[in-house]
């Protein structure tokens, strides 16, 4: 003889009694205690605090990334003027140089 595999029937039965046997196991249950719901309570707050006290550290993580950020924009934007300023300084430099060598060639003629 051959095995025979269970065909969608016998499994739809199978998966039928074993959800009547969960239900049946819930409905049987007998209900929380007062303690048991306290405590359940009890773990409530304290998650909840939990995830209060982490958004606001998250909140603070935010606005010091912020600041960081700022500060360091401000930071680039005074090296970049004072850059500037090098630059003009220099090109003033060169050009004053230029001028002397160019009135010290007329003053030789």
């Amino acid at each position: 003889m051959a095995f025979k595999l269970p065909d969608f029937n016998d499994r739809a039965k199978a998966a039928e009694k074993a959800r009547l046997a969960k239900l049946e196991k819930f409905k049987t249950a007998p209900p929380p205690s007062e303690e048991a719901l306290a405590a359940r309570a009890r773990a409530a707050e304290k998650r909840q605090e939990r995830e209060e006290k982490r958004k606001l550290e998250r909140i603070e993580a935010a606005r010091l990334a912020e600041i960081a950020k700022a500060e360091k924009e401000a930071q680039a934007a005074v090296a970049a003027e004072q850059a500037r300023l090098e630059k003009i300084a220099r090109d003033a430099a060169a050009k004053a140089a230029r001028d002397a060598r160019y009135a010290a060639r007329k003053a030789k003629r």
